[in-house]
């Protein structure tokens, strides 16, 4: 049984026939979004492709024009129509879709049909909505959407109340909505800027969104290489944190984070990794209860001040920090189980 699916090309869509779900008028209305986002785009390829004709009259009148406008989008949309989604022997028993660089615009509903999927991969692709009927596909846990170019989230996603897991990373948001909290179910959250160099997209979070505030079921959040300087005391109020990353966040102002995290005895691991800083406030032995820290730093800079002085610090903290032979913890792989173990 297929269980697994990985698209390399762009090829003909697989017709499955689409069961009825009543969706709410905003539902309704998101899918109405969509469509015009599917004409927008369609009408953006047909004029990509025409050559670039002469528009004075002595060549063609404006009838002659529109009528060889009207005449190459009609011929394009049927074969655009067909590329948003693979053809896949069976939808039905897939359990890993990876459509990751596609050229994808919109997700059809042809896509709810898996209704056993449990990892939707649409990374480096073109969305702007997305379809709320994919809350039909119940096993759903983890999606990526990492460098989609959102600006803003799609209210699309907002129906998905049974994900889990949740990538965001290089896009170009600077805040979440109030109703992002209704994705109930969400225990991991990436934020982060992971390819800042060479990404498309940057997303522009200064401060910690406050609706994070409210989601105590969020047992991950990855925040790493964005414009952070503190951390407010309100991230207290995540009951379930158990896994912080702050890697690569430069700007942080250590003695008021550490204050804070005091304050989080939940919190388990903690990545401050690439800061550029050769050592750390005496202050961050208020974080005693952390059962994990990583802090690599370029050329193992700080090597020194951790072996010297900062295992005395946190004597019951496992601290890795790139020593040869020992490997750190995947944080975004791992369960929390398996990190703090």
């Amino acid at each position: 049984m297929l269980a697994t699916y990985s698209c390399q090309k762009r090829v003909p869509a697989l017709a499955v026939q689409t069961e009825a779900i009543t969706l709410s008028k905003l539902g309704n209305q998101l899918l109405v979004l969509e469509r015009k986002i599917h004409e927008y785009t369609v009408d953006f390829v047909y004029k990509s492709s025409l050559p670039q004709l002469p528009l004075e009259t002595i060549f063609y009148s404006k009838i002659e024009l529109d009528a060889l406008v009207y005449g190459c989008k009609k011929s394009l949309q049927g074969l655009f129509q067909q590329i948003p989604i693979p053809s896949i022997p069976s939808l039905k028993p897939l359990k890993h879709l990876d459509l990751s660089e596609q050229n994808i615009y919109y997700l059809p509903d042809q896509l709810t049909q898996c209704r056993q999927l449990q990892y939707l991969s649409l990374k480096n692709n073109h969305l702007q909505a997305i379809n709320p009927k994919l809350s039909s596909c119940l096993d759903l846990k983890k999606i990526d959407l990492s460098s989609n170019g959102f600006q803003k989230i799609p209210q699309g996603l907002i129906h998905l109340e049974q994900v889990q897991s949740l990538d965001l990373s290089d896009n170009q948001l600077n805040n979440l909505p109030q109703d992002f909290q209704q994705l109930t179910g969400l225990q991991s959250l990436d934020l982060s800027n992971m390819h800042p160099a060479m990404a498309l997209y940057n997303n522009h979070f200064e401060s910690i969104p406050k609706v994070l505030f409210k989601m105590t079921s969020l047992k991950k959040l990855f925040l790493e290489k964005l414009a952070l300087q503190t951390i407010p005391l309100s991230i207290s109020q995540i009951d379930s944190l158990r896994v912080l990353s702050l890697n690569g966040n430069r700007s942080l102002q250590l003695e008021q984070v550490f204050e804070t995290l005091r304050r989080t005895p939940q919190l388990q691991a903690l990545d401050l990794s690439f800061i550029g800083r050769r050592q750390l406030p005496s202050s961050v032995s208020k974080l005693s209860h952390l059962k994990v820290l990583i802090w690599h730093e370029e050329n193992k800079m700080n090597a020194s001040y951790i072996q010297d002085k900062l295992k005395k610090l946190l004597p019951n903290t496992r601290i890795y920090y790139g020593k040869v032979g020992v490997l750190s913890p995947f944080l975004r792989g791992n369960t929390v189980e398996t990190i703090v173990r």
